[in-house]
């Protein structure tokens, strides 16, 4: 009797020990990030059988257990990467808000002082002074342009370290569970589980969770498998596998997250990195930095390319037309005929290597005198020059850029030409098919040829072997290019308003290449003039009336037709400066004779007030004309008082260019600032809705899961007693077993 009195004791005491243990365990870790609160789990050993009955045996500790919920956990982890998510989207974010919509350091101030400075040419053309500042408010614009491109790149630098920072962290984190996978194993094959283990592994979960959202699989012998992206393994078991910010194959100065096992490195679709702080880098840079750099050059490009289209149609101080205002990379031109749906290139222009651009339009005529088959004349200040079909053929230099014939022109044929603006940047997979030499690598290149249909947006162009598939990347939206159309198209890609085309080499079926329109657009922007004169603010033809006429006619002032928004055609008719007749063959017939090329028109019917055009123009002839009344447009010699096309420069303010005529410059920067502006609030809304469901969460967690110091006191109390108790049993036991010697005695 005595020994089992002595047994059951010292079962209570060691029982009341343990729960000492555990519950000031508990007090030490209350502050302990991921800590579970612990417990002993204890029960009554299987009694012992007596002629009197069953007998207890004491107390026994089955277990030290935790309390955790694994569903509330998961809970937790979802949460934070939710929040981790949205909080880094809102600090980056902002960063773009701030720059985009300051009313000080914006883009709108300065546009607005560079039309005003416009108007300012208008109301006094022959100002020295008007069209220096001009020039200087325009130099301010440019260098605003320039500001932001550097301030998005620095947020882009910026995205590609945190990246690095992110991805490394991952894969610390990763080699870290492994780990502990390993040890918990051990520890588990005893058949106790190691708490402490168990609570340090799911904050590291926990702590992934915050960078990338991770899903976790438990396993037979209590290790976690977990996984991340589209099911790329990050742990399995006690193996580790690491992810790394690298170099896309797409675009080298682009940052992307790769996977790799051994020495393979694998790109994760960016789409399926949701969730932490990656999954809100990656967003941010696709869905906001991405949209803002290339809405802003946009934006520079289309002001350049129209604002240099309209200054090319007037006439400068010195008599000559206009040339462009703003400087940019121009791109080489082939120009083609189209019959029957089929293009097919008649005459290549190129730029000289080294040379950026050039600052006139030029036209090319196609006399058929032997010879001297084809005149090539630089608009800007008439100069011609005449090259024989035979010197043609070796693509010379001629007025500054080269030209080649390789197809057919009519006689008498004459184009106007306009080097357009290039394409920023095309880039060639790295995992392109390498030809064979003497194979060459295929050279994908362009130019923009519409700027009221550019997005702002780049592209992909995939080659499956027969068809090309481009993809914008602002919306994803796919066009499908056959074959045949390619060919129809001179060997050539059209999407919206991009001209596509490979300067040498073919394609290899999934053949891939990154087409970013207007990368370094506004790093390369300038003034290209020096010399306030050559501002053309007037205009090169006037219109005017025979002295002898008899009739009332009257007409008005002739005005130059509005550019056209393709790039490749001169701003201005070639012929806009020939002496044209308007001769009133009746009263109400008229006919239009081109003294320079001796043109005559039949005779056309006169109705008052209705505008006649020709080579480029447009004028109206109100009243009743007499039978031998003539009317006449003419070039105009430069005075100083003109300023006709210095208004036409100043309505480009208002008119609506872009996004296929629907916004002009001040809108299309208003809705990028109203885009952003509203996709910050959304953001800042998520981000405090999902820092309150963390909040929630970890309160239904803790619930569970957390240490509470008033009852872990209680626990200390109970169990002190507890052991106070077993220690008087033995103590009793120990005075029954000395009387019981002291009677043998």
């Amino acid at each position: 009797m005595g020994a089992s009195v002595f047994g059951i004791g010292l079962s209570g005491l060691n029982a009341a020990s343990l729960g000492l243990s555990t519950t000031g365990h508990n007090i030490a870790n209350a502050n302990t990030q991921g800590y579970s609160r612990q417990s002993i789990k204890q029960s009554a050993p299987y009694p012992q059988y007596t002629g009197s009955g069953f007998t207890g045996l004491g107390v026994r500790v089955d277990t030290v257990q935790r309390s955790y919920d694994e569903f509330l956990t998961k809970q937790v982890q979802t949460a934070v990467s939710q929040d981790s998510y949205y909080g880094t989207y809102q600090a980056e974010i902002k960063q773009v808000d701030n720059l985009v919509a300051d009313p000080a350091a914006g883009v709108s101030p300065v546009l607005q002082s560079f039309f005003s400075a416009v108007q300012g040419i208008a109301t006094n053309p022959a100002s020295l002074p008007a069209r220096q500042s001009l020039m200087s408010n325009g130099q301010g614009l440019v260098n605003r342009f320039q500001v932001f491109d550097q301030r998005l790149l620095e947020m882009r630098q910026g995205v590609n370290g945190s990246l690095v920072s992110a991805a490394d962290h991952v894969t610390a984190l990763s080699k870290q569970i492994a780990q502990i996978n390993g040890q918990i194993a051990v520890s588990s094959s005893g058949g106790q589980l190691p708490n402490d283990l168990l609570d340090q592994r799911d904050q590291m979960v926990l702590d992934l969770n915050s960078l990338v959202k991770a899903t976790t699989i438990k396993q037979s012998d209590g290790t976690l498998n977990v996984f991340i992206g589209n099911g790329q393994n990050l742990v399995v078991g006690g193996t580790a596998y690491s992810i790394a910010a690298k170099p896309s194959a797409s675009d080298p100065q682009r940052l992307t997250i790769v996977y790799t096992q051994g020495s393979v490195d694998a790109e994760i679709p960016e789409t399926m990195l949701t969730g932490g702080k990656l999954g809100g880098l990656l967003e941010y840079r696709n869905k906001t930095l991405d949209a803002a750099d290339n809405a802003i050059a946009r934006m520079a490009l289309v002001l350049g390319q129209t604002f240099n289209a309209q200054m090319r149609q007037g006439q400068d101080l010195y008599g000559n037309m206009g040339t462009n205002f703003f400087d940019y990379q121009q791109s080489n031109l082939s120009l083609t005929h189209t019959v029957a749906g089929v293009s097919t290139v008649f005459a290549t222009v190129s730029l000289p290597t080294g040379v950026k651009s050039v600052a006139s339009d030029y036209s090319l005529t196609f006399t058929g005198v032997a010879g001297s088959e084809y005149s090539i004349t630089r608009l800007s200040d008439n100069v011609s020059q005449t090259v024989s079909a035979a010197v043609m053929g070796t693509n010379p230099t001629v007025l500054g850029l080269n030209w080649g014939v390789p197809g057919v022109m009519a006689a008498g044929e004459t184009v106007g030409i306009s080097m357009p603006p290039a394409v920023g940047n095309v880039l060639s997979n790295r995992n392109n098919t390498v030809p064979v030499p003497p194979l060459l690598a295929p050279l994908l290149g362009g130019y923009i040829e519409d700027v009221s249909k550019v997005q702002a947006s780049d592209y992909e162009v995939f080659y499956d072997g027969a068809d090309y598939q481009i993809t914008r990347q602002s919306d994803g939206q796919r066009t499908m290019i056959t074959g045949a159309q390619f060919t129809d198209n001179a060997s050539s890609l059209s999407i919206d308003g991009l001209r596509l085309r490979f300067s040498q080499g073919a394609p290899s079926s999934g053949d891939r290449f990154m087409v970013q329109p207007f990368a370094g657009f506004s790093r390369g922007m300038a003034i290209k003039p020096t010399d306030p004169r050559v501002l053309a603010a007037g205009v090169a033809i006037i219109s005017d009336t025979q002295r002898t006429n008899t009739g009332t006619g009257k007409i008005g002032q002739v005005a130059v037709d509005t550019p056209s928004a393709l790039t490749t055609t001169a701003a201005a008719n070639p012929a806009l400066k020939n002496l044209v007749d308007i001769t009133f063959t009746t009263p109400t017939t008229y006919t239009l004779t081109d003294t320079v090329t001796g043109s005559v028109s039949a005779p056309a019917t006169y109705t008052a007030g209705q505008t006649i055009s020709l080579n480029g123009w447009n004028v109206k002839i109100d009243g009743q004309p007499a039978q031998g009344d003539k009317f006449s447009i003419k070039p105009g010699t430069a005075q100083d008082a003109d300023g006709r096309n210095a208004l036409k420069l100043g309505e480009l303010q208002s008119r609506k260019i872009i996004d296929g005529n629907r916004s002009n410059y001040q809108e299309a920067y208003g809705q990028m600032v109203a885009v952003i502006g509203a996709k910050t609030n959304e953001v800042n809304i998520m981000s405090t809705a999902q820092t309150e469901v963390l909040k929630q969460a970890e309160i239904s967690r803790d619930s569970v899961s957390a240490v509470n110091l008033d009852e872990e006191a209680a626990n200390l109390l109970r169990y002190q007693q507890a052991y106070q108790a077993s220690s008087k049993v033995i103590q009793i036991a120990q005075q029954a077993f000395d009387a019981i010697v002291r009677i043998g005695g």
